[in-house]
C-alpha cells in the first residue's frame, strides 16, 4: 500500500468516527472516560493552584457554573477541524486545485474537508514527497480521534495494586502505586488489511498483555512471561491474575502459581 493510499485510509477512518466524536460534546451522550494519571509534582501543582484560587475568592463571586457542553471535546473538535482544513488547503495549493470555503464556525462539519483531501490524494499528480507529508498529517488526525474516543488502550494504567511488589516505587516507598499497564506488544506494526491502525482490525493478530512496569520480581511460576524485564500476563491469564488480586486483598489467602503449561518465552528479553 502506497503512502497516499495509507493517508486516504486514515482520512476515511477519521470521517467514519467524526459523528461519534461530534456527538460526545453534548452532556447526556455517552462519553469516553479515562482517568488521568498524575505524578506527585503534578498533584502538588494542582493543589497549589486550587489553594490560590480559594484564597482569591470574594463574597461577591458567583462561583463556578457548569458549561453547557464538554469543553475538552469542543477544543478537540476545533483543533481537528483546523488541521483538516489546513490539510485540504495545502493539498489544493500543491496540486493547483480550487480550495474549499473556510469553515463557518469552530464546530463545522470536517467531513467535506476530509472528502476533499481524499480526492486530492487519489490524483496521479501526487508525488512521494507530498504523499509522505500528507501521511504524517493524517497519522496525527487518527491519533487525536482515537485518543478523544478512548480507542487507544496501549499504555492505559490500571487502578490496581500489584499483589507482588505492592506498588512500592521510589515515589511511593510505602507502596500503593498503580504499576500495572495494558500494553499492545504488536501495536506498532502495520495492518495488512487496509485499516489505518492494526489495533482496530479484527483480522490482525493481537498481543495484548498486562505489564507490571516496576522493579517487580514475582515467583517464576506466577509470571506468564517477561517483556523488557517486566513481568506480564496475556489475555487468557487475566482471570487467574484477577483471582490473585482478590486473594491479596484477603489477609488469610495465599497467592497461587500459574500452571506450568502456561509458561512461555519472554518478549524483548529480560533485564
Amino acid at each position: 500500500m502506497t503512502l497516499a493510499a495509507r493517508a486516504i485510509a486514515d482520512l476515511r477512518w477519521v470521517a467514519a468516527y467524526w459523528p461519534d466524536l461530534h456527538d460526545s460534546r453534548l452532556h447526556g451522550t455517552p462519553a469516553a472516560f479515562r482517568r488521568v494519571q498524575l505524578t506527585a509534582e503534578q498533584l502538588d501543582e494542582r493543589d497549589a493552584a486550587a489553594w490560590i484560587e480559594r484564597l482569591e475568592r470574594t463574597p461577591e463571586a458567583i462561583g463556578a457554573s457548569p458549561a453547557p457542553v464538554r469543553v475538552p471535546v469542543v477544543d478537540l473538535l476545533t483543533g481537528l477541524l483546523a488541521d483538516t482544513a489546513y490539510l485540504a488547503d495545502e493539498l489544493a495549493a500543491a496540486l493547483s486545485c480550487p480550495t474549499l470555503e473556510p469553515p463557518a464556525s469552530g464546530l463545522a462539519d470536517a467531513r467535506p474537508y476530509l472528502t476533499f483531501a481524499m480526492r486530492r490524494l487519489g490524483e496521479p499528480a501526487v508525488d512521494d514527497a507530498l504523499a509522505a507529508w500528507a501521511y504524517g498529517r493524517t497519522r496525527a488526525l487518527v491519533s487525536t480521534v482515537a485518543r478523544g474516543l478512548a480507542l487507544i488502550y496501549d499504555g492505559q494504567a490500571l487502578e490496581i495494586e500489584c499483589p507482588w511488589c505492592r506498588g512500592v516505587t521510589p515515589e511511593t516507598p510505602a507502596g500503593g502505586a498503580w504499576t500495572w499497564k495494558v500494553r499492545d506488544l504488536l501495536g506498532g506494526r502495520a495492518c495488512r488489511h487496509g485499516l489505518p491502525d492494526r489495533r482496530f482490525c479484527v483480522d490482525c493478530e493481537q498481543q495484548v498483555v498486562i505489564v507490571c512496569e516496576n522493579d517487580c520480581e514475582p515467583p517464576s511460576k506466577a509470571v506468564g512471561t517477561w517483556w523488557h524485564g517486566f513481568p506480564c500476563w496475556r489475555v487468557y491469564e487475566w482471570d487467574w491474575l484477577a483471582e490473585q488480586v482478590r486473594r491479596a486483598a484477603t489477609p488469610t489467602a495465599r497467592l497461587e502459581p500459574l500452571r506450568d503449561d502456561e509458561q512461555t518465552a519472554s518478549y524483548g528479553g529480560r533485564a
